[in-house]
């Protein structure tokens, strides 16, 4: 019996884990893109995932103005859009130089969003997906 539980174990830990590559693979790269964007500096992107496999982004960043911050917004959807097919919950924060918020937004996506993410962006990215209809 006891080998059976050191045996089981380790299968049931395993089977805990909710770390999902492509979610982030695709904080990885909005952290990279909004460092790279002009009036973006600052930037803090954290992953976390729950036991039922909701994934969960936290954006923040400085930006130069409102117009910057409106840009990097942009980043974020389009690398969600073509970064990964899963399900994410974003919370996104940029605040100006001096500290003041210029955004504050929980971003979701609704399905009337598709037509205009699809003629901005392209394709959705198929990457990742666990539950299609999650």
């Amino acid at each position: 019996m006891r080998r059976l539980a050191f045996v089981l174990l380790p299968l049931l830990l395993a089977g805990c884990g909710t770390s999902d590559d492509t979610v982030e693979d695709l904080a990885d790269r909005i952290e990279s893109d909004l460092k790279a964007a002009d009036g973006v500096s600052a930037v803090v992107v954290e992953h976390k995932s729950d036991l039922d496999y909701r994934q969960r982004l936290t954006v923040t960043a400085t930006a130069r103005d409102e117009a910057a911050a409106d840009e990097a917004l942009e980043i974020v959807k389009r690398d969600y859009w073509t970064g990964t097919g899963r399900r994410v919950e974003f919370t996104v924060r940029f605040s100006g130089p001096s500290g003041t918020a210029l955004r504050k937004s929980d971003v979701q996506f609704e399905l009337g969003d598709v037509v205009e993410m699809e003629r901005k962006y392209g394709p959705r990215s198929e990457a990742g997906e666990l539950d299609p209809g999650r």
